[in-house]
């Protein structure tokens, strides 16, 4: 680990009782170098992260895109989350040319720490790798003895919207169903929803994009924050629960807005009890550990939701890198905290290892 500014100790000093004080750790000057669009930066960059961060000793500084990245710095963490088809309207780069940049730059400074790899984040940006990760998890068995976890089945369509009738019946897919772009992008478009009742208008759709068995649920989804080892589960308002009426009376594909922002928080809904339980900490504390090693990620969002009618029966629908922790209550001291933690069990190892 390479500590920005310098290293100072005290001397050694002698207590009332004649014994040599050790020295302390130093004081730690954390550089944080990042790369995010400039809606993410308004959103997670908040004075009140940035004002607690200088009083922990956590500077946060612009990444320039338009000057080499071995030129600037020195950073111990590059934090980052770059659009990924598109260049942001503050940068020429797109998200593949940046992956390129920042891989080249962790080979040549593999002391710093990058938040998180580009190899993995990608697997994020697509919906059927996504879910595919998880389910090779097998949680159905391994999570029994706190509850079932696992994903809608779902049927990815790349071309010719024709043919998604015979598909899904030939998958056995159960309508209504969600309706997905495939691409993450970071985009507007790629979180669009839209909830399918017939197979006939299947045809109108626009690939590439997955299909997802409708769970009933609730209308609640739970949003389950990782940083780092820190697991935060919010309650948000989702999508209503179809019954046989809706689906017989309904046809077409009707298409919601996001559905999971913070201003559809269910915390203020009256719920009925067994639907507003959380999933037990338990659980997500497993959960969170094996996500992290399977995916490789250390900042990242599960989508879960719990079937109606059971209380240990759930699934996770969508997983997101980088979310919108600003919408998290007390994420300023929880995001810094973990920074912190970063660089101090890489110098605690340094020590050892010296």
């Amino acid at each position: 680990m390479r500590l920005n500014g310098e290293i100072s100790y005290r001397n050694e000093e002698e207590n009332e009782m004649g014994s040599v004080l050790p020295p302390p750790l130093p004081q730690l000057k954390l550089v944080v170098g990042y790369a995010l669009t400039s809606k993410k930066v308004k959103s997670f960059l908040q004075p009140k992260l940035e004002g607690l961060a200088r009083k922990k000793g956590i500077l946060f500084v612009a990444i320039d895109h338009t000057r080499p990245l071995s030129e600037q710095g020195p950073f111990d963490i590059v934090l980052h989350k770059v659009r990924h088809c598109c260049p942001d309207s503050n940068s020429q780069l797109t998200g593949i040319e940046w992956q390129q940049i920042l891989e080249d730059y962790w080979r040549k400074h593999p002391e710093v720490t990058v938040l998180d790899p580009p190899a993995a984040i990608q697997h994020l940006h697509n919906r059927q790798s996504m879910l595919e990760g998880v389910a090779d998890l097998n949680l159905s068995d391994c999570y029994a003895s706190a509850g079932k976890v696992g994903v809608p089945r779902q049927l990815v369509i790349t071309k010719d919207p024709s043919t998604i009738p015979d598909a899904v019946t030939k998958a056995g897919l159960t309508l209504p169903l969600v309706v997905k772009p495939l691409v993450v992008d970071g985009s507007a478009k790629s979180h669009e929803l839209s909830l399918a009742y017939d197979r006939f208008s299947l045809s109108k759709l626009d690939p590439p994009l997955v299909l997802q068995e409708f769970v009933n649920h609730g209308g609640v989804l739970f949003k389950v924050y990782i940083v780092g080892e820190m697991i935060k589960v919010m309650r948000r308002s989702s999508l209503p629960d179809v019954n046989k009426r809706e689906i017989l009376n309904n046809a077409g594909v009707f298409q919601f807005p996001r559905v999971s922002s913070a201003a559809a928080s269910a915390d203020d809904v009256d719920l009925d009890p067994i639907i507003a339980e959380l999933p037990p900490r338990p659980l997500l504390e497993r959960l969170g550990r094996d996500l992290r090693r399977r995916l490789g990620l250390r900042l990242f969002n599960i989508d879960m939701i719990r079937e109606h009618g059971t209380r240990d029966r759930y699934y996770i629908i969508d997983i997101n890198y980088f979310p919108g922790y600003g919408k998290m209550p007390g994420y300023e001291h929880i995001f810094t905290d973990f920074l912190l933690s970063l660089v101090q069990s890489k110098y605690k190892r340094r020590l050892s290892n010296s």
